[in-house]
């Protein structure tokens, strides 16, 4: 499993995550990886999006959210074409498989994961998150069906 974050002014590290995840391995996770990122990039007043997983919505995360007086946005479930990270992992996705790739090692596909992450435009970034506005008010507009992003 691969965890990662961005925001408008840049990105997180990719961290390769062991095993099946709770919420203690979240916590970690946001621990080791999120809040540096936060502290160093987004300063004091941020505020973070993930899906309703159970890990994301346990009551151990939202009191170590609460703890760090880190603001989550309420987010509709099964709502993947709200969540622009949702389309960074279709692009690089399509970049680590391209041309057929495959991988006869778990180092050779970490590598590419990483290439591919490290490689994103950060303009890209950007304009996923410009375009939140926009899905907000076309999912409103048909009633909370899904969207097409």
């Amino acid at each position: 499993m691969v965890w990662t974050a961005f925001d408008f002014n840049g990105q997180v590290g990719l961290a390769f995550l062991d095993g099946r995840q709770n919420s203690p391995k979240y916590i970690e996770t946001l621990e080791n990886h999120l809040m540096p990122f936060a502290e160093n990039i987004g300063g004091r007043n941020w505020e973070y999006q993930h899906d309703n997983a159970p890990t994301h919505t346990s009551s151990a995360t939202k009191n170590y959210f609460n703890s760090k007086n880190v603001t989550v946005l309420e987010w509709p479930p099964m709502s993947p074409d709200l969540n622009p990270i949702e389309n960074v992992w279709g692009i690089m996705s399509r970049k680590v498989y391209e041309n057929g790739g495959q991988f006869y090692s778990v180092y050779a596909l970490k590598t590419a994961i990483e290439s591919a992450w490290y490689n994103l435009e950060p303009e890209l970034l950007q304009t996923l998150i410009m375009s939140m506005e926009k899905r907000v008010y076309d999912v409103l507009l048909i009633n909370g069906k899904t969207l097409n992003y």
